[in-house]
């Protein structure tokens, strides 16, 4: 309906008793660019009722002026935003072969012009992905999502993508001071735009701060109601090296494709004393990555303090790994 109607930018708002939330959505990307909770209560609503008009016009005006960049390169390209679409389309369960198919769909969106910055991301987005999902730890997959990334920013530095995904790749390539750096800007350019809270979220658990990551995330999950598989891998995770075993795990459970948690289950599990079920999910794990090597994959995850690494090492051997 959204594009059949050409609809750029959606306004959401949704009330309860006490509060109005409002959101404003720019379309193409799925990015939640603005949001605010207004108070509703007898006292405060006539009073308050022209501050927020002017509050919800105001943002409007200046988001909307800040993403008309974007739109006028998927108004005059519309074959490649139509690839790109596709590309995201692909990317909504995490696969290797829908990665490796977004791949090509972002690849294609270039071939109609190579300064398209959220394809650029796109393209970074799948590398990084395509990292973590092989877990072999193959730097130059990390290499060209870092030149990606980078290329998105120079052809729109206000790319909150493009920080996101610069932040991504430095996080595997151990440069966590300098992800952190990239998504915080990238926060900073789209406060409300979940993917980024998520990725942020990730980069905190790797820079051993689990306490910051569960926050954030949970902030990430509360803006986006129908979260991807990332945003519940991502909560376990934190949860994981909170101690909360069994959190981590109902976490896992909301996750559409379990199997992709399968290591971090098998290692909370294991952490429980589980062992029985520790070892179903082992078996899923090397199903899914037969040549998987516990101490070649340790040493190219990233963990800001060793007390983490430890910790990740001690529940996977208890979990038979």
């Amino acid at each position: 309906m959204l594009e059949k109607h050409n609809v750029v930018y959606a306004l959401d708002s949704r009330r309860n008793e006490t509060h109005l939330f409002v959101q404003l959505i720019f379309t193409p990307t799925e990015e939640v660019i603005w949001a605010e909770r207004f108070e509703l209560s007898p006292v405060s609503i006539a009073s308050h009722r022209t501050t927020i008009a002017q509050a919800i016009q105001n943002q409007l005006m200046s988001r909307i002026g800040s993403h008309q960049s974007a739109v006028g390169d998927f108004s005059r390209r519309p074959e490649a935003y139509f690839l790109y679409l596709k590309g995201l389309q692909s990317l909504s369960s995490i696969s290797l072969p829908g990665t490796r198919r977004a791949r090509k769909y972002f690849k294609e969106a270039l071939d109609h012009g190579n300064d398209l910055p959220e394809a650029l991301a796109g393209m970074s987005r799948t590398l990084t992905m395509e990292w973590i999902l092989t877990a072999r730890g193959d730097d130059d997959l990390l290499k060209k999502a870092e030149y990606f990334a980078d290329n998105a920013i120079k052809q729109n530095g206000g790319s909150a993508s493009g920080f996101k995904e610069l932040g991504v790749s430095r996080l595997f390539m151990g440069q966590i001071d300098e992800s952190l750096a990239a998504l915080a800007e990238a926060e900073s350019l789209s406060p409300q735009y979940a993917d980024v809270l998520c990725s942020h979220a990730d980069s905190l658990i790797h820079n051993s701060d689990p306490k910051s990551a569960i926050v954030k995330i949970k902030q990430a999950i509360s803006l986006n109601p129908i979260s991807p598989d990332i945003y519940f891998w991502t909560a376990a995770g934190a949860s994981y090296f909170l101690e909360e075993y069994q959190q981590a795990l109902d976490y896992i459970g909301r996750m559409s494709s379990k199997r992709l948690a399968a290591r971090l289950a098998a290692a909370c599990c294991g952490m429980m004393g589980d062992i029985d079920k520790a070892r179903v999910y082992r078996a899923k794990v090397f199903e899914d990555n037969p040549s998987f090597d516990l101490e070649r994959w340790l040493a190219v995850v990233p963990h800001k303090e060793p007390w983490q690494t430890e910790m990740y090492r001690e529940g996977l051997i208890r979990a038979g790994f």
